[in-house]
């Protein structure tokens, strides 16, 4: 899958502009890094945050939600744990230092007015920059557990219009379900696209790549995999998933976060190396 040339990675000290709550449990932090430099970022690529405090030995990754400036860039976070409690109490001026843009990211839909960008809970991040940078709106289809965890719900009407399509788990608002019972409801829509963007929980996103193909089997997906990563650069081997198409797995932070989805094992088990040994020697 080809992609855009790499960023120019940098450890940028940043400064709070603004950290503005925006659902239940839900922030968009907005950063702006040193005077002087700039942050350039591929739709799809992630930064390393390394939270103000010395108990944290590892920085925590986060899709780039939006560059809304040369130099600033807006994090779209849920509060799930201590880490992200720290974060929720930054205030303005705070400053901490953040690593990136990291990985790689989305290859931009050849049809971008029938594009599907499909995301759960916070996994719509990614994809709203995706969707912001094409000359076409595309369908967005957004799946969270309640009305009050809409989040960003006015930025993605600016971006889709009456092309979002939202679902709730309990039925508060939107489609009463989830994320695949809404691409059932579009089926036309569905057919109609060549290309669909795909990231939120692995069951889900496996579950949204099975539906795709079976609706539309000549459907190319793209996934950006959520996986804990300890380091981001490819040092630790923390991060790693099995492929269908290779012996060895694939680091999420430097060979992703984005893949094909056909590339993925979605049952996340090794193959055994003899998979690949039966028509060609094998390399070990």
């Amino acid at each position: 899958m080809p992609h855009l040339s790499p960023s120019r990675i940098q450890d940028h000290t940043c400064r709070v502009v603004f950290n503005r709550e925006c659902g239940h449990g839900l922030k968009l932090l907005r950063l702006q890094v040193q005077p002087g430099a700039k942050f350039a970022c591929q739709p799809g690529q992630f930064v390393m945050l390394d939270l103000p405090e010395s108990r944290f030995h590892f920085r925590r990754p986060f899709s780039v939600l939006d560059t809304p400036t040369a130099d600033t860039f807006d994090l779209y976070y849920k509060r799930v744990g201590v880490g992200t409690g720290i974060m929720w109490d930054l205030q303005p001026d705070d400053t901490l230092n953040c690593l990136g843009p990291l990985g790689i990211g989305f290859t931009p839909p050849t049809s971008p007015e029938n594009a599907l960008y499909i995301g759960g809970g916070i996994g719509i991040a990614p994809l709203y920059l995706l969707a912001k940078h094409q000359s076409a709106a595309g369908h967005c289809f957004y799946g969270v557990r309640s009305q009050a965890e809409v989040g960003l719900e006015a930025e993605l009407q600016t971006v889709f219009g009456d092309n979002l399509h939202i679902a709730t788990d309990n039925g508060s608002y939107g489609l009463h379900g989830n994320v695949c019972q809404l691409l059932e409801a579009q089926a036309q829509t569905v057919s109609a696209a060549q290309e669909a963007y795909v990231c939120g929980p692995m069951r889900m996103m496996q579950a949204t790549v099975e539906l795709l193909h079976r609706m539309n089997p000549a459907i190319r997906v793209q996934v950006s995999l959520e996986e804990h990563m300890p380091c981001g650069t490819g040092a630790c081997t923390g991060c790693v998933i099995p492929r269908v198409d290779q012996y060895l797995p694939s680091k999420v932070c430097v060979e992703g976060p984005v893949f094909n989805a056909s590339a993925i094992n979605w049952q996340g088990e090794l193959l055994p190396a003899s998979h690949f040994c039966e028509e060609r020697p094998c390399p070990l």
